[in-house]
C-alpha cells in the first residue's frame, strides 16, 4: 500500500479517536456538577416557548431593542445551565385586517400548527378585550406591557390568564391632575378617544380634577373620533383661557400616535386663528398621556408635556439601555422586558418543580380547573413565580437572572426584582401590577424629548411617590385648603347604623347576605344591636333551597372539599330589627329621624350633633329613578330625591356628625347625585347613574350568588384596616368592582379622602 495512503488513513483514524475522546470528556464534564469549565453545555434540554407578539408595526419598532435585549440576556443566562428555556417570538401587525382571525388561529390551532405558548400585547386598549376572548378557553397567557384601560382591567383582571403589566389609567389621570397642579394650573380639558383607552380618562378626570382643586368645564370634555375635526374645541379652551386670564391644561387621551398627530395640527391651528403665534403667549398647556411619547409626537411642533411608563430608578435599566442603544428607553420598554423575563422563569419553574409540571400550589391550593386543560398552565406557574416574595432577590441582569434560573432548577422560588421595580401584583390572581414607575417629561415640539422627574405610585427605591407630592401640595398652597373646609365638629360621642336590603327571594340571595355580612362587620368593630337597625327579610336560613339548613353564607369555602366553619355563617347571633314586608317606604324617613310612630317602630336612630351615622343599601336599582323598593320590579323606587330630603331634615335638626352612604343597587349613583350639597356626608356607590352593578362568588351548591363585588370588597377592606383612607377604599373598590363604575359623591363637603378614614364609623376595638 502507498505510504501516502497509509499515512492519511493513520491521520483519519487518529482524528476520529480524538473526536470520541474529546466527546467523551466533554460529556464527562457536562455531567461533573462541580467542573470549573466555561464550556457550553452541548447535551442541555432545551424547551421552546412559542410568544406571539402583537403589536402595530410602528410599535415593534420602538420596544425591539427591549425585546433583544430580554432575549439576549435569558440566553446568556442560561448558558451552562442543562436545561434552558428559548423564546421563539413570532410577530403579527396590531393593525392588521385579518388581526381576529389571526389571534383565533393561534388560540386555536389546528393539527399540525405549531403552539402558541404566550401572546406578548396587544398594544391597545380597544384591542385586549378581543385577544383575551380568544385566549380564555385555553388560558393562554396574554402579557399586556401597556394597556392601561381601566374598564378593561377591572372586568379582565380577574383571569388568570391576563396579564397587565401597568397600572391603570386610574393612577395616570391621578399623576397628570397633581402635576398640573404642581405648576399652578386652576383649569383642565379633556379630548379623548372614543374607545376603552379614551374612556378611562372620561369616567375619572372630574373627579381627580376635584381631588387637586383644577375646575372642570362639563363643555371643555370633548369625545374624539378619528378624523374629526377639532379646531373650533381648541381654539373655545384657548379663548376661555385668555378671557379669564387663567391657566389651562389640555389632555389629550387618543388611541394612536396619528390621532394624536391630527389633534396637535389642529390645536395649532387654533391658536394660529387666535394670533398667539409664540407657545409662551397662551395660558394653555397641553398634556398628552403615556401612548403620546413617540418621535412622531414630539416633533409635531406644540410644546407637550407627557406621562410614561417606566423602569424603577434605581433598577439600572435606564442607564444601562442607554449606554447601549444610545437614547432613552421609550415608553413601556421596561414593561416588556418584564413580560419576557417572567415567561421564561415561569418556564423554568414549571421543569423545576419536584413534583412535575401539573402539581401546583398556589396561596396554598392546588391548581385545579373544571374544564380543559384541567392542570396548571404556564400563565398559573408564571403567578406562583411572582406570588412568592420569600426567595432570595434576584435581578433583571444576567448574573441575576442566572441567580434565578439556579434556583428555580433546585426547586426554589427567586424573590424577583425586575426593571419595573419589585414586581408586586395584586393578592387575588397575582397578575395585575400594583406598582408603576413613570417619566413626566416635556418637549418642545421639534423632537426632542426631556425627562423632567421621575416618580413613582409606591415611592420605593428613593422615588417621589404620588401621594406624598400631594400632601406637599397641600402643606404648601393655601388657596387648596379651601376644598376641604374644616366644619369644626365636635367629638364623636355614638356610632349608629341603618342596614337595608328590600330583597326577598331565594335568587336574589347575595342581597340578604352581604347586609348580614355588614352587620357581622359592624358587631366586630364595637357596635351593639342598639345601636343597628337592621331591615332584612330574613327566610334564607330557613328556606327550602337552603343546602346548608339555618346558615348564611357570604364567601365560598377555601376549596370545594373542605366544610365551612361556624365562624362563616353571617346568620350567626344576628338580631333582625324588621322584616322588610312588615314596612312601608315612609318607615324608613321615620327611622333615620327617630319617629317611633307611637310604639309602631321600636328600633329607630337616636343621632345626635355628635353621632356619626353609617347607612348601607342592597338590592336592585330602577335606571333614571332609583333604589327599587321590591325584588327589582322597580313599581315602586325609593329616588335620590327622597332619600335627599330625609338627610336634609336630619341635617336641619342637627342629626348627625359625619355621615356615610355605601349603596349597592344599579343605578346607585342616583342616590350619590342626589345627596351632594349636604354638609359632612359622602356617599360611594357600586354604580354611576347609567349602568348596573354586578354579582359575585358564585356557589354551585345553592345555585346562586353569595355577594355583590361592591360589598365583597368593602367588607374585606374594612376587616383587613378600619382606619382606611376614603381614597384608597376608593381604589380598592373600584379596581375590584367589575362592569361597573364605582362613585365617590359629595367629597367636596365632606373633607380630604387622603385624610378622612372609615375610623369614623368602623372604630378599632
Amino acid at each position: 500500500m502507498d505510504k501516502r495512503n497509509i499515512t492519511r488513513q493513520l491521520i483519519s483514524l487518529s482524528f476520529i479517536i480524538c473526536q470520541i475522546l474529546l466527546s467523551a470528556l466533554l460529556t464527562a464534564c457536562s455531567s461533573d456538577n462541580n467542573s470549573s469549565t466555561s464550556a457550553p453545555v452541548e447535551t442541555a434540554i432545551v424547551e421552546t416557548l412559542n410568544v406571539d407578539v402583537i403589536m402595530p408595526v410602528e410599535v415593534r419598532s420602538m420596544w425591539q431593542p427591549a425585546i433583544d435585549l430580554a432575549i439576549a440576556n435569558i440566553e446568556a443566562a442560561q448558558k451552562n445551565l442543562p436545561r434552558k428555556v428559548r423564546l421563539n417570538l413570532r410577530y403579527h401587525d396590531e393593525g392588521a385586517p385579518d388581526l381576529e382571525q389571526t389571534v383565533y388561529s393561534l388560540c386555536y390551532p389546528q393539527e399540525g400548527d405549531d403552539t402558541c405558548h404566550l401572546i406578548l400585547g396587544p398594544y391597545r386598549s380597544s384591542m385586549a378585550e378581543m385577544v383575551l376572548a380568544n385566549a380564555a378557553q385555553r388560558r393562554v397567557p396574554v402579557m399586556m406591557p401597556d394597556v392601561t384601560s381601566d374598564e378593561v382591567q377591572r372586568i379582565l383582571d380577574n383571569k388568570p390568564y391576563a396579564w397587565f403589566m401597568t397600572e391603570s389609567d386610574v393612577t395616570a389621570c391621578e399623576a397628570f391632575m397633581n402635576l398640573g397642579s404642581s405648576i399652578n394650573i386652576r383649569n383642565a380639558a379633556l379630548i379623548y378617544s372614543n374607545d376603552r383607552y379614551g374612556s378611562s380618562f372620561r369616567n375619572w378626570f372630574g373627579y381627580m380634577a376635584t381631588e387637586f382643586d383644577i375646575s372642570v368645564n362639563p363643555n371643555f370634555l370633548h369625545s374624539y373620533i378619528p378624523g374629526q375635526d377639532m379646531t373650533a374645541s381648541f381654539q373655545q379652551i384657548e379663548k376661555a383661557a385668555a378671557d379669564k386670564g387663567e391657566s389651562y391644561m389640555v389632555l389629550i387621551a387618543v388611541s394612536s400616535d396619528n390621532d394624536y398627530k391630527q389633534l396637535i395640527k389642529q390645536a395649532i391651528a387654533a391658536r394660529e386663528r387666535m394670533g398667539i403665534l409664540d407657545p409662551s403667549a397662551s395660558l394653555v398647556t397641553y398634556f398628552v398621556s403615556d401612548v403620546g411619547d413617540s418621535p412622531v409626537v414630539c416633533s409635531a411642533g406644540l410644546p407637550l408635556y407627557g406621562l410614561s411608563p417606566a423602569a424603577a430608578t434605581m433598577s439600572g435599566f435606564d442607564t444601562y439601555y442607554y449606554s447601549l442603544n444610545k437614547e432613552n428607553a421609550p415608553n413601556g420598554a421596561a414593561q416588556v422586558y418584564d413580560a419576557l423575563m417572567i415567561a421564561a422563569l415561569g418556564a423554568a419553574k414549571r421543569a423545576g418543580n419536584p413534583s412535575g409540571p401539573d402539581q401546583l400550589i398556589l396561596d396554598g391550593e392546588k391548581v385545579e380547573y373544571s374544564d380543559k386543560p384541567y392542570g396548571p398552565n404556564l400563565s398559573d406557574w408564571m403567578r406562583a413565580l411572582v406570588a412568592d416574595k420569600s426567595g432570595t432577590v434576584t435581578t433583571w441582569t444576567v448574573d441575576g437572572l442566572n441567580k434565578a434560573f439556579r434556583l428555580l432548577s433546585q426547586g426554589q422560588n427567586p424573590n424577583l426584582t425586575g426593571a419595573t421595580g419589585k414586581l408586586l401584583f395584586d393578592a387575588k390572581m397575582h397578575n395585575t401590577i400594583l406598582q408603576t414607575t413613570y417619566w413626566f417629561w416635556m418637549t418642545y415640539g421639534k423632537g426632542e424629548r426631556l425627562p423632567l422627574i421621575n416618580f413613582s405610585t409606591h415611592g420605593d427605591d428613593g422615588q417621589v411617590a404620588t401621594l406624598p407630592i400631594w400632601e406637599w401640595q397641600k402643606r404648601n398652597r393655601q388657596d387648596f385648603e379651601d376644598v376641604y373646609v374644616d366644619h369644626d365638629l365636635p367629638d364623636v360621642k355614638d356610632y349608629w347604623a341603618l342596614l337595608i336590603t328590600p330583597s326577598t327571594t331565594w335568587f336574589n340571595y347575595r342581597h340578604q347576605a352581604d347586609i348580614l355580612a355588614i352587620y357581622q362587620t359592624l358587631r366586630r368593630h364595637g357596635y351593639d344591636d342598639d345601636h343597628i337597625v337592621l331591615i332584612c327579610e330574613d327566610n334564607l336560613a330557613n328556606a327550602p333551597e337552603n343546602k346548608y339548613p339555618g346558615k348564611v353564607y357570604v364567601d365560598n369555602p377555601l376549596t370545594p372539599e373542605s366544610p365551612y366553619s361556624d365562624d362563616d355563617d353571617m346568620r350567626k347571633n344576628a338580631v333582625v330589627d324588621y322584616h322588610f314586608t312588615d314596612l312601608q317606604m315612609d318607615d324608613i324617613r321615620k327611622i333615620i329621624l327617630g319617629d317611633t310612630d307611637g310604639g309602631r317602630l321600636p328600633h329607630v336612630l337616636h343621632t345626635t350633633a355628635e353621632s356619626n351615622l353609617f347607612i348601607f343599601w342592597s338590592g336592585h336599582g330602577a335606571n333614571g329613578r332609583g333604589m327599587c323598593w321590591s325584588d327589582g320590579s322597580g313599581s315602586e323606587v325609593f329616588t335620590g330625591e327622597r332619600m335627599r330630603g330625609i338627610l336634609k331634615e336630619l341635617n336641619d335638626r342637627d342629626g348627625y356628625r359625619r355621615c356615610m352612604l355605601a349603596i349597592e343597587t344599579c343605578f346607585s349613583g342616583l342616590i350619590g347625585e342626589a345627596i351632594v350639597g349636604l354638609p359632612d356626608m359622602v356617599a360611594i356607590t357600586a354604580a354611576n347613574t347609567v349602568e348596573p352593578s354586578k354579582a359575585d362568588v358564585h356557589n354551585p351548591v345553592l345555585g346562586v350568588f353569595l355577594s355583590n363585588a361592591f360589598t365583597r370588597t368593602f367588607r374585606i377592606t374594612i376587616n383587613n384596616n378600619p382606619n382606611v383612607t376614603l381614597r384608597d377604599l376608593f381604589y380598592h373598590l373600584a379596581r375590584t368592582t367589575t362592569g361597573s363604575h364605582v362613585t365617590l359623591y359629595n367629597d367636596n363637603n365632606y373633607g380630604s379622602v387622603y385624610t378622612l378614614n372609615t375610623g369614623d364609623y368602623f372604630p378599632e376595638q
